[in-house]
């Protein structure tokens, strides 16, 4: 088992036009991929900081692989 955890940015609106996904064996391993996102991005650290985000974490069968198939 995995997880993912999907991160909204919330503009000053409240719309959201960002939609970030940090996977990871464990919860904790997702929350630190987005930490450290977090600390090299200009718009989406900040985002975080203000509490500006949305989050949810649900569990997956398996962390998806990248694939550049243009048949999928």
């Amino acid at each position: 088992m995995a997880f993912a955890l999907t991160v909204d940015k919330l503009d000053a609106d409240g719309t959201i036009h960002v939609r970030h996904i940090f996977y990871g064996e464990t919860i904790e391993e997702c929350e630190r991929r987005r930490d450290q996102h977090a600390e090299g991005c200009r718009a989406f650290g900040p985002a975080l900081d203000d509490e500006m985000v949305i989050e949810e974490s649900e569990e997956i069968d398996e962390i998806p692989e990248w694939s550049d198939d243009d048949d999928e």
